[in-house]
């Protein structure tokens, strides 16, 4: 048994670590499953969009939700049983996940361009040379809700419409300094948004450092979580030995 007030406190809280731990992957877990089969999602990514490598990032999250939460159950029973073997087997998948999640945390924020390159290859990709007025409908529908979501107008360019004035997603209800005046005709003019890619662009870039953040605080938890089954190990190893 672990011995001393110490070692039941440093036992409770190895314990409430993991079931937090446990209630992190379940939702990694949750959230990348929904990422995967949601039908709005799925419209961008595997449309006409062709954003496939989106998916990527989705199984990776489904991956490390059900790891984390095998690694959470087994620091759960091994604290509560102060089972070495199960604590000794929790620190070091835990010890794995960090330097993972040390690593990616790292290359996320070191290469946060790279996505946007990816975002921007697949869109000059599906509009190609013409404009989005040339093309199917469903590519039209796709192209009018991401401009109303993101307040943006036209995928590469703003004028990848042929007249963006036309269209009531572009317009720019408000002035201010994110629009861009545009004349259809000499005698006509407009208040549009930004290009989508441009907004996008800025979405990535501001989220990829968060999730990177993220990443890298998780790391840090999970070496508490190290330190913590250590202390419990070497208190277990110190009084009687169990199964």
């Amino acid at each position: 048994m672990a011995e001393g007030c110490c070692g039941s406190i440093i036992k409770i809280l190895l314990f409430i670590f993991n079931f937090v731990f446990w209630v992190t992957g379940a939702v990694l877990l949750g959230v990348g499953i929904w990422l995967r089969v949601d039908q709005d999602v799925s419209r961008f990514v595997s449309g006409d969009l062709n954003m496939t490598w989106f998916y990527t990032a989705c199984y990776v999250m489904i991956a490390a939700g059900a790891i984390t939460m095998v690694t959470g159950f087994l620091g759960c029973c091994g604290a509560m049983k102060e089972n070495k073997i199960m604590l000794m087997i929790f620190a070091g998948i835990l010890g794995v996940l960090f330097l993972i999640e040390l690593i990616a945390g790292i290359l996320g924020v070191v290469y946060r361009d790279q996505v946007t390159e990816w975002t921007r290859s697949s869109f000059i990709e599906a509009l190609g040379t013409g404009k989005i007025d040339a093309k199917s409908e469903s590519f039209r529908e796709l192209v009018t809700v991401l401009q109303d979501q993101y307040s943006c107008c036209g995928l590469v360019n703003n004028t990848d419409w042929q007249n963006p004035c036309d269209q009531d997603t572009c317009l720019c209800k408000i002035a201010n300094q994110y629009c861009r005046s545009y004349f259809p005709t000499p005698q006509s003019s407009c208040s549009i948004f930004r290009p989508c890619l441009f907004e996008f662009e800025i979405y990535l870039k501001k989220n990829i450092i968060v999730i990177g953040g993220v990443g890298l605080a998780i790391a840090f938890i999970q070496l508490v979580g190290i330190v913590f089954s250590v202390i419990l190990i070497r208190n277990v190893s110190g009084g009687e030995n169990i199964a």
